[in-house]
């Protein structure tokens, strides 16, 4: 039965499918935040300064890193983002924010897998500081990934 309690679980939900995201310009004074997620069979990564978006990225993974461990693909997400976004991330101080809390210890693990030895060369020159965020609090990204 349709009540009150349904219409307003029902009203954001009409307004956030019939409106187009604004997207925010970049300002080089400011901060980044990247925040990044792996589900399933795709990545996908949102870059935002001061909770305002200013660019989206998603992919599908290709058949051999759909087998890959879910550590490897949200890594994967973080390297991706930082590739696509360079011309805003190099020079910069930025926060990556991935709901995969081991990611937080990547730079201070023992790297011996010939992958991630290619992910923190990547990664040199960029000055980060990787943050885990809990999954409940990762909607924009957990909305570029489809459910699993």
């Amino acid at each position: 039965m349709w009540n009150e309690e349904a219409t307003n679980a029902f009203n954001p939900l009409k307004q956030a499918m019939t409106t187009t995201p604004m997207l925010a310009m970049p300002n080089f004074n400011d901060s980044f935040i990247v925040e990044t997620d792996a589900l399933g069979d795709e990545i996908g990564a949102v870059l935002t300064q001061q909770g305002r978006s200013i660019v989206f990225m998603s992919r599908v993974l290709g058949i051999n890193k759909q087998t890959w461990s879910i550590y490897a693909k949200e890594m994967l997400a973080i390297v991706e983002a930082i590739r696509t976004w360079r011309p805003y991330l190099l020079g910069m101080r930025f926060v990556i924010q991935t709901d995969h809390r081991s990611l937080k210890y990547f730079l201070d693990q023992r790297v011996a897998v010939p992958e991630q030895q290619k992910w923190v060369a990547k990664l040199l020159g960029y000055d980060y500081e990787i943050l885990y965020r809990p999954r409940l609090e990762n909607s924009v990204t957990d909305a570029l990934s489809p459910p699993p």
